[in-house]
């Protein structure tokens, strides 16, 4: 399973990804990642994506998850996350085994 999380926007506008997949982590993180995932509803039946208006300053976040055969990426801002959603973007960006990259918007 490989999880990616784009975070744009913000202040300074500057994009963060990470990434992670489950084949370079512990047995114990890769099943609390599955586990995440899961919990977050991204690939039970599709829910509402962008939600309220954009505002200044705040981050809007892509997440993919793939994982053998299936694939799902939701676009949402940051005043719409969903609490599961939330603990797993948190969860992934504490992760040892994560790989991130920041740049300029665009």
């Amino acid at each position: 399973m490989k999880v990616t999380i784009v975070r744009g926007g913000g202040f300074a506008g500057l994009v963060t990804i990470i990434s992670v997949d489950s084949a370079s982590l512990t047995s114990e993180d890769a099943a609390t990642l599955r586990a995440k995932v899961e919990q977050s509803g991204l690939f039970g039946p599709p829910g509402r994506e962008g939600g309220s208006d954009p505002r200044p300053d705040r981050f809007d976040y892509e997440v993919t998850v793939e994982d053998q055969d299936r694939a799902r990426t939701v676009r949402v801002s940051e005043q719409d996350l969903s609490g599961p959603l939330r603990a797993l973007i948190s969860y992934v960006s504490s992760l040892p085994g994560r790989q991130e990259q920041v740049g300029p918007p665009g």
